[in-house]
């Protein structure tokens, strides 16, 4: 098995499979191109990550997408996503992710969920911090 930071949009289009069966599980409403969009904006920004495992035969076996923000007050890490079919396979994404966020000074890691919060605070150590709200004006 091998991790690979990327930047290649061809080697991310072969994460959309895997993007596919997040909304179609219901776990993301976010339409697939704007995360298209998205990544491509922050491709060349030091402040993005993508990475992507492949197993011995080159399949993926998951990937991960977080950005830093450096605003004063705000330094932390927001991830984006995380697919790994692995237990091992995520301990060794949260390596990366602690890795690259130590390069910066940050310390506080966040993410933003619909769903399964209880798993994410039994499983790995998240806490519920604050209440997202959201208003529509069209």
């Amino acid at each position: 098995m091998r991790i690979e930071r990327t930047n290649d949009m061809a080697e991310i289009f072969k994460c959309l499979p895997f993007e596919r069966e997040i909304r179609k599980k219901g776990r993301d409403s976010s339409r697939e191109s704007d995360m298209i969009l998205f990544v491509k904006s922050q491709l060349e920004s030091p402040l993005f990550g993508f990475w992507i495992a492949y197993d011995d035969s080159n399949n993926i076996i998951g990937y991960i997408s977080a950005i830093i923000s450096l605003i004063p007050g705000m330094e932390r890490l927001h991830l984006l996503r995380i697919y790994a079919k692995q237990k091992d396979l995520f301990q060794q994404f949260e390596n990366i992710l602690k890795e690259w966020a130590k390069q910066y000074k940050v310390k506080v890691a966040q993410m933003t969920t619909k769903k399964h919060i209880k798993v994410f605070q039994r499983k790995y150590g998240y806490i519920p911090v604050s209440v997202n709200l959201e208003r529509r004006y069209f």
